[in-house]
Parts: C-alpha cells; sequence; structure tokens
C-alpha cells in the first residue's frame, strides 16, 4: 500500500535534491502531500504516460485508497505494474499484495509469490518477510523449503524488518 511515510521522505529528498518548479513529477508529489489529490492525480497520470515509474507508483496508490478517482484495484494492478517491470520494488510487491488476495485480478498465490520475490531481491525487507510466511505456511501449494524460508526471513531482517528478525530467531531455535 501506498504510505504517507513513504510519500514524505520523498517529499523531502526531492526538496532537497533539485525540486523545483519546472520539474513536474516534484508538483504532483507537493500536492499530493499537501491533500490536493486532484493535481497529484493529473501530474501522476501524465509522467506515468511518460515513462516515470516512481509516478505509475504513485498513481497505483491513488487508484487503490481512492484518492480523487473511484477506487478502481485493476487500474492499480495496471499502474503497479507498469512500475514494478520498469524497477520500483514497492511496486512489485503492491502487486504481489494484489495476487494474493484477489484484488483486481483473478487470485494467484503464485504469481504473489513471485512478486514479492522479485521486490526482495531488490532489496525491499517488507517483501522479502511476505514471501518468508507465504513459504513458512505453504500458501498455495509451496512446497517445504525449510532453507529458504530462513533465508528470507534473514533479509527481512537483514532490510531492517524487526517481524523478520523474530521470526529469523525463532527458526533457528528451532532448529531449520
Amino acid at each position: 500500500m501506498f504510505s504517507i511515510r513513504t510519500l514524505f521522505l520523498l517529499v523531502l529528498a526531492f526538496m532537497f535534491f533539485g525540486c523545483n518548479k519546472e520539474v513536474e513529477p516534484c508538483e504532483g508529489i507537493k500536492a499530493y502531500y499537501f491533500g490536493d489529490y486532484q493535481k497529484a492525480f493529473q501530474v501522476y497520470v501524465e509522467e506515468c504516460e511518460n515513462g516515470d515509474a516512481f509516478m505509475c507508483y504513485a498513481l497505483g496508490g491513488m487508484f487503490e485508497n481512492g484518492l480523487s478517482v473511484q477506487k478502481d484495484d485493476r487500474s492499480a494492478y495496471k499502474a503497479y505494474m507498469k512500475a514494478c517491470q520498469n524497477g520500483i520494488p514497492q511496486a512489485c510487491s503492491s502487486v504481489a499484495k494484489l495476487y494474493r488476495n484477489g484484488r483486481g485480478i483473478r487470485q494467484n498465490l503464485q504469481k504473489a509469490l513471485e512478486y514479492f520475490l522479485t521486490a526482495c531481491d531488490r532489496g525491499l525487507g517488507s517483501a522479502c518477510y511476505s514471501a518468508g510466511v507465504m513459504h513458512y505456511n505453504k500458501e498455495g501449494g509451496i512446497p517445504e523449503d525449510k532453507t529458504l524460508t530462513k533465508e528470507l526471513f534473514g533479509k527481512a531482517c537483514d532490510s531492517g524488518e524487526t517481524k523478520g528478525c523474530i521470526v529469523y530467531k525463532k527458526l533457528n531455535e528451532a532448529g531449520y
């Protein structure tokens, strides 16, 4: 899900690293931060169509959360997918969640795992944790793989996911 914390950090980064009034994507982020969702949506659509992967991710968040547009998981999926295919790990994780829950697309736990693993490989600790949970619970017929399960929780922990550290420790204690 698209979080306010993530957006706030990005706004700060753009402000410190050269965001100015001539840069449209920055205007969209500022508009979002200050609650002008209609303007943000317009900028995100335009910039996503122009190939800006982060703006596609932001657009997906607006569709998923129904901000200035009717909530539309299918449109969120399309925007997240475009962002994922262009390197945004958070978008890959969002695609995975939609597949896992069957929102906007048919539920497919194998695809969910695939996209969580893609995001994990790109360094997103929460995706490593989610993939680890899917493996641990053998969701969707995923075969048991104790080594991979432990590795995923370890990656989550290494990325700062406290829950990953807790599970990793418990797996060690259980002899995984």
